[in-house]
């Protein structure tokens, strides 16, 4: 390989790590760590330029710069190990497939000259890159937010093609694609391809479900506000029915001069109006519905509910996700109130959005055995309910959460970056 032919290689894989890694970084730092992570991989590959030749410096050179390489994404990264590992593992793989096309396109269609095939590999990696930004970076986003769990399967099923396509394509680099069988590659490849459909399904049948059960809960929320609209209305049209009623009795309290007796009858009536008025609790109107559709349902099964939020309008979360995340964390607070079997019940709500981050905090009365596996509660053989839903969404703003239980209280914390 030329020295030209190795800039490129090692300044392309930084350029796709910038547009293709979630970094938990800024832009410029990342920019930044790339470039200098591309300059380490380039001096290591000419110093072995130097000093070794053949297949000793395709495996010292490939086995160094892809540890560098895995290096640089996992520090960069801001997602867990195993889904950065599974992207990596077919970014790996897409590179070798276009190494091998470019050698052997290069020997085929010029005598195995080095510096075109540098030059081929560069201008197909080049239009690869061009079409994922184009065409498949937005598809790879959405899977990655919405898809949090079921990543190990598919990234064990990675690591093994990259290992296999990895031998494969050093083999043929060191005797530079001479007397190479192209047949078994490329039916390799047609399998490598079945087994991504394959993989791809997955992941978009485990986003449909996902999105499916965020559906299915928001559907229930509403139909539970409608339900509370209906009855609020029901009592509005009985008050303005029994309106004359009510004005007849005051006119009758002061004709008698009953002004103590006409303060109370005043006192009840106006209790019994505002008891028809929606429940206001903060400007965002989603989180008011949630609130008011499980403060509601909580208050009708004898639990004591406290109110504690501080949100305006807009708070850069999206409405689905607000509903995957409060909604379950509320749901799970009712039943594990009605769980507890106590005779004093009740739910704490905190939710407060300040300096940049939005925090829920929930606090109930539950039962003594609560137990938790990898760090999520799970009580009577189950997990909570929309778990997975909630952590999920919370991932998706970069956030995290944790629950904990003592002295019969359950206490579930989410915090997550507010979007612009």
């Amino acid at each position: 390989m030329t020295i030209s032919g190795i800039i490129s290689v090692y300044l392309l894989h930084a350029v796709s790590v910038v547009l293709m890694c979630r970094s938990k970084y800024s832009r410029q730092t990342t920019i930044k760590i790339c470039i200098g992570t591309a300059a380490i991989q380039i001096g290591v590959a000419l110093w072995a330029y130097l000093y070794f030749q053949g297949e000793i410096w395709v495996y010292l050179v490939f086995a160094v710069t892809f540890a560098i390489l895995m290096g640089e994404v996992f520090w960069l990264s801001s997602e867990g190990f195993s889904k950065t590992l599974f992207f990596c593992m077919t970014y790996v793989q897409i590179f070798l497939v276009v190494a091998y096309l470019a050698g052997i396109l290069g020997n085929w269609l010029f005598g195995s000259n080095i510096r075109v095939t540098a030059y081929i590999r560069a201008i197909l990696h080049v239009m690869l890159l061009i079409v994922y930004v184009r065409l498949l970076r937005d598809k790879f986003e959405v899977i990655r937010e919405e898809v949090t769990k079921g990543w190990w399967p598919m990234c064990l099923l990675s690591v093994l093609y990259s290992i296999y396509i990895s031998s494969v394509v050093m083999k043929a680099q060191a005797v530079y694609y001479r007397g190479v069988k192209v047949l078994p590659f490329f039916l390799l490849l047609a399998a490598i391809l079945a087994g991504y459909g394959v993989i791809f399904n997955t992941v978009y049948y485990m986003r449909k479900v996902a999105l499916n059960s965020k559906i299915e809960l928001q559907e229930k929320i509403l139909l539970q506000k409608l339900e509370i609209m209906e009855d609020a209305e029901r009592e509005s049209r009985r008050n303005r029915h029994d309106f004359r009623h009510h004005m007849l009795n005051i006119a009758e309290y002061a004709r008698n001069g009953k002004m103590e007796e006409l303060l109370v009858y005043l006192e009840k009536y106006c209790t019994e109006v505002e008891n028809t008025e929606p429940l206001f609790l903060c400007a965002n109107s989603t989180i008011n519905h949630i609130l008011t559709v499980y403060v509601s349902q909580a208050k009708k099964k004898g639990i004591r509910v406290v109110c504690d939020v501080s949100v305006k309008e807009e708070i850069g979360i999206s409405d689905v996700d607000l509903v995957a995340i409060l909604g379950n964390l509320l749901e799970n607070s009712v039943h594990g109130c009605l769980e507890s079997e106590k005779e004093e019940m009740y739910i704490f709500v905190r939710i407060q959005a300040k300096a940049g981050k939005f925090s829920i905090l929930v606090e109930n009365t539950c039962r003594e055995d609560i137990r938790f596996k990898n760090g999520m509660p799970k009580a009577k053989g189950r997990e909570g309910i929309g778990i997975s839903s909630i952590v999920r969404s919370v991932e998706k703003y970069n956030g995290g959460i944790d629950f904990g239980y003592g002295d019969g209280r359950f206490i579930s914390r989410a915090v997550m970056l507010m979007q612009p």
